[in-house]
């Protein structure tokens, strides 16, 4: 076959042009060989099939038009089959060593004879106050916060500290995924659980639930919308077949990932 062809012509081996592309070495031999339905659904053949040929210096549109002409370009393979990598979900999960734990451990203990020695103090004796006449209900302050008899407040506000770092949120976020194509797409929350693994087949919709952020991988990007808490995400572009990785903050933020 052509791609073959070129790729001897360059000197390239197999495994540094799967390296390149970003593919598994056995689907940059089922594209030289022609094996189609090895690889998975078309919107991903023809798209290992043009960025091939751009890295071996041939025409992107010849090399896709030939295939065309195939037999098997309509045919509609088992999707649960691709050539792309898989991340693993161990890879974004936090591990906490063996020191951080000991010195956790020694903290709790150490907090658990302070609470045992306070409490376990007589209770010191209190001496009478004489009593004074109930005062009228506290009024508020111009700042709203309820105020003594004595124009003392009652309760003052905990004070922020300067320069300290707005709150982390930390609580589940939804996320929905709305299919129009074939796409396939990966979803890991922020403490490294898989919310989804798979195809995403046109008309249906998968709905998550997580910590942010998110982090995402996604092929066929055109043929899914993404939506946090309702409000839609703006996904950046890219070619059929070719894998978008980013992250996905609790407002909806995206951040290409490499």
């Amino acid at each position: 076959m052509r791609l073959a062809s070129a790729r001897a012509r360059l000197g390239l081996s197999v495994d540094e042009v799967a390296d390149q592309l970003k593919l598994d070495p056995h689907t940059i031999v089922a594209l030289e060989a022609g094996d189609h339905r090895a690889i998975g659904a078309t919107v991903f053949v023809r798209g290992f099939l043009r960025r091939y040929a751009a890295l071996v210096e041939e025409s992107p549109a010849e090399i896709e038009a030939l295939y065309a002409q195939r037999p098997d370009a309509e045919f509609q393979p088992d999707l649960s089959k691709t050539g792309m990598h898989r991340i693993a979900p161990a890879r974004y999960r936090p591990k906490i060593g063996a020191v951080p734990a000991l010195v956790a451990a020694l903290a709790l203990a150490a907090g658990g004879v302070a609470w045992w020695a306070l409490h376990s103090r007589p209770p010191a004796a209190v001496a009478p106050v004489a009593a004074r006449p109930a005062a009228a209900a506290a009024p508020a302050d111009a700042s709203g916060a309820a105020a003594q008899a004595d124009g003392t407040p009652a309760a003052a506000a905990i004070p922020a500290v300067p320069g300290a770092p707005a709150p982390v949120l930390t609580g589940h976020r939804r996320v929905r995924m709305a299919f129009s194509g074939e796409c396939w797409a990966e979803v890991y929350d922020a403490r490294g659980f898989r919310l989804f693994f798979g195809f995403g087949h046109a008309g249906t919709a998968q709905e998550l639930n997580g910590v942010p952020p998110f982090r995402m991988v996604l092929a066929n990007v055109e043929a899914v919308s993404v939506a946090v808490e309702g409000v839609a995400v703006r996904l950046p572009a890219s070619a059929p077949g070719e894998r978008v990785r980013i992250m996905l903050g609790a407002s909806g933020a995206v951040t290409a990932l490499p």
